[in-house]
């Protein structure tokens, strides 16, 4: 006779059950950290923006990159605009080497304005100081 205890089929598909609803929430738990990528809901496509300025940071970092910079408004004060953009293997992709952008350069950024903050923008095409035109 076999004198190994055989588990009852009840407490097995409990176990299944559990290890699938732990699964769940695992899998689901990461969802939140991906809503706050969406362009429609951060930034206005119905209408395109033009800022040129000096820049001041530049980030190639992922999930997305960055610049930073000065912007002389019309009556002379100076604010501050941020130009987000792709990860730095998109940009990269793109033509955006990371050798063509330099603090205190003078660049033209024409984008998407931010929906929830001033001074925002996604990029859609980076103009630089001799003409270039590029586009993730």
């Amino acid at each position: 006779m076999d004198a190994t205890r055989k588990m009852p089929r009840s407490l097995n598909r409990a176990s299944g059950l559990t290890f699938a609803l732990l699964a769940l929430a695992v899998v689901t738990r990461g969802a939140p950290a991906f809503a706050h990528h969406s362009v429609p809901v951060n930034f206005d496509q119905s209408r395109e923006i033009t800022v040129t300025g000096v820049l001041t940071e530049i980030k190639w970092i992922n999930p997305h990159s960055r610049f930073r910079m000065d912007v002389k408004n019309d009556d002379g004060t100076t604010v501050e605009w941020l130009v987000e953009m792709g990860a730095i293997n998109t940009m990269k992709r793109a033509g955006f080497d990371t050798d063509k952008f330099t603090i205190g350069d003078t660049i033209t950024i024409i984008g998407w304005p931010g929906r929830d903050r001033d001074r925002s923008m996604l990029l859609r095409t980076a103009v630089l100081k001799d003409g270039t035109r590029l586009a993730p």
